[in-house]
C-alpha cells in the first residue's frame, strides 16, 4: 500500500496552528529588528552624579571624607556632573535678595532706613523677641515693630522677620538663669502657641511681611532650652511644621526659612544635650523631613579671618594671623564658603540657602577687647570691605543662595555696650556714626549692581 506524504498525515487544525505560530514569531523578529532600536544618547536623559553628603559625627579637622587614592592606582577621571539649581515656589520672586541687619531699628527708623536706601539694599532683618513682648496670653506689645515695619514698607523695603523666644508664661516649668533671666530662650510647651502667634504676624502685617525666619540658632543652649536640658532637632522641625502650615494657609508668598544653625565646631562634630554642630543637627534635620517645610535654608556665615572663597581643602594660611583656629583645624565653621558648601550638599541642593547672618568683624579704630573674638584684630578695615563685596558677588554666582542679609549696619553706634558689644566690630558704621570702608565699598558695589 502506498504511503502517504507526511504532511497528509497531520490533520489540518494542526496545520492551521503551526502557521499561526509562525506568523507571530515571524511579526516579533521583524518588530526587533525594525522598530525596537536603542535610544540616541541625545535622546538619554544625563545622569546626575549625587553630591556627597557630609558625615554626621564627623570628628574636627577630618573634612575630607573622601579617602585619598590608593598609591600604585591610576587617579579615576573624574565624571562630570549637572549643575542642579534649587528649586523655588513660582509664588517667590526669583531675583538674588540683597538685605542688612541692625537690631537698633527702632531707635531713630529714619536715619537707619536712609542708610538702607543709600546701600540699595532690597531687604531689612528685623529680629522680633516674641517672648520680650508679650506679658501674658493675649497680650502683645506692638508699638515698635509697627514703626519699623510700616516705615520700611513705605520705602519700598522688603521685611525678614526672625521670631524667636517665647514668653515665660507658655513654658511655666523653664527656670530663669543668669544668662536668661526671663526664662524666654526655649520653645513653648504647646508648639502651637508659637505658630499661633506667627499666624497672628502676618494677619497684622499682611502684605507688609516677606520673609519669616523660624527661630535662630536651636543647634545650641543658649538659644533652645529646655527641662531637661536638650537640643532637639526633631522637636524644632515639628515647631517649623506647624508654622509652615500657618504661614502659608494666610500668605502663601511669604518666604519661610528654617532656623539658621550657630557655626559651631564645638561639640567636635557631634551632639550633647548643651549643643549640636551644624553638620550633624542639619542631617537630622533633613531625616526629620524639614525641607517639606521651608523654602530656603537658614545659614549664618561668619567669615572669621578667612577670605570668602577659601575653603578647608585649600590649604590656606595666613601667617600673620594671631588667631590660628582656621589654619590649625579647619572645620567648615571658620570658612564662610565651606559653611555654604557644607549645607548645600546636606540638602542636595533641593532648597535655596538663605544666609540670614554674615560678615567680617574687625576691631580697627575700636579699643575692642571681648574674648573669644580675637580673631576681629587679623581683619584690617580694607579686607572687611573687600570680603563684603567679594562675598555677595560670589554668593550671587554659585545660584544656590537666594538672599543674604550683612550683618550689621551700626551696632557699634547704637549699642547701650559701644565698641564692646560682641557685635560692634561686624558693624560698616563706627561708633560716632561715620561710615567705614565697608560701607562706601558696599554702596559703590550695589550702585554697579543695580546699573545705578
Amino acid at each position: 500500500m502506498n504511503k502517504q506524504p507526511f504532511w497528509n498525515r497531520i490533520p489540518l487544525s494542526v496545520l492551521i496552528g503551526i502557521w499561526l505560530f509562525a506568523v507571530v514569531i515571524g511579526g516579533i523578529l521583524v518588530y526587533s529588528v525594525f522598530f525596537n532600536k536603542p535610544s540616541s544618547p541625545a535622546a538619554r536623559p544625563i545622569a546626575v552624579a549625587p553630591k556627597p553628603s557630609p558625615i554626621a559625627n564627623q570628628p574636627a579637622g577630618n573634612t575630607n571624607p573622601t579617602p585619598a587614592p590608593a598609591k600604585d592606582k591610576p587617579t579615576p577621571v573624574p565624571v562630570p556632573t549637572q549643575v542642579i539649581t534649587p528649586t523655588l515656589s513660582p509664588m517667590i520672586d526669583p531675583a538674588f535678595g540683597f538685605g542688612i541687619q541692625d537690631d537698633y531699628l527702632t531707635g531713630d527708623i529714619e536715619v537707619t532706613l536712609k542708610q538702607v536706601t543709600r546701600l540699595r539694599m532690597s531687604w531689612i532683618k528685623q529680629q522680633m523677641r516674641w517672648g520680650v513682648f508679650s506679658p501674658a496670653p493675649g497680650q502683645m506689645d506692638w508699638s515698635g515693630f509697627d514703626s519699623v515695619i510700616n516705615a520700611a514698607s513705605d520705602k519700598g523695603l522688603k521685611v525678614m522677620l526672625s521670631i524667636v523666644t517665647a514668653p515665660k508664661w507658655s513654658h511655666p516649668n523653664l527656670q530663669a538663669t543668669a544668662d536668661d533671666p526671663d526664662a524666654i530662650n526655649a520653645p513653648p510647651d504647646d508648639l502651637n502657641e508659637y505658630a499661633k502667634f506667627v499666624g497672628e504676624v502676618v494677619d497684622r502685617y499682611k502684605g507688609k511681611i516677606h520673609a519669616i525666619e523660624i527661630w535662630n540658632e536651636q543647634n545650641i543652649d543658649a538659644e533652645w532650652r529646655a527641662n531637661p536640658q536638650s537640643v532637639n532637632p526633631e522637636k524644632y522641625v515639628e515647631m517649623l511644621k506647624l508654622a509652615y502650615q500657618v504661614i502659608k494657609s494666610k500668605d502663601p508668598n511669604i518666604v519661610v526659612i528654617s532656623g539658621a544653625l550657630s557655626p559651631t565646631g564645638y561639640f567636635q562634630g557631634g551632639c550633647s544635650a548643651q549643643g549640636c554642630d551644624d553638620g550633624p543637627y542639619l542631617k537630622r534635620m533633613t531625616d526629620a523631613g524639614f525641607l517639606q517645610y521651608a523654602d530656603c535654608v537658614g545659614v549664618h556665615a561668619n567669615g572669621y579671618n578667612v577670605p570668602p572663597d577659601k575653603t578647608t581643602k585649600d590649604g590656606y594660611n595666613d601667617p600673620n594671623a594671631k588667631f590660628r583656629g582656621p589654619f590649625e583645624n579647619p572645620i567648615p565653621s571658620w570658612y564662610f564658603r565651606s559653611t555654604l558648601e557644607l549645607y548645600r550638599d546636606t540638602v542636595n541642593n533641593q532648597k535655596p540657602l538663605c544666609v540670614t547672618e554674615f560678615g567680617w568683624a574687625t576691631s580697627e579704630g575700636f579699643n575692642y577687647t571681648k574674648p573669644s573674638y580675637e580673631f576681629a584684630a587679623d581683619n584690617t578695615l580694607q579686607e572687611q570691605a573687600d570680603w563684603i563685596t567679594q562675598a555677595f558677588q560670589l554668593m550671587q554666582d554659585w545660584k544656590y543662595v537666594k538672599m543674604a542679609f550683612l550683618f550689621n549696619l551700626y551696632m557699634a553706634q547704637k549699642s547701650p555696650d559701644g565698641v564692646q558689644d560682641r557685635a560692634a566690630a561686624w558693624s560698616i558704621m563706627d561708633q560716632n556714626g561715620v561710615a567705614r570702608p565697608a560701607f562706601e565699598a558696599l554702596r559703590l558695589y550695589m550702585k554697579k549692581v543695580r546699573g545705578q
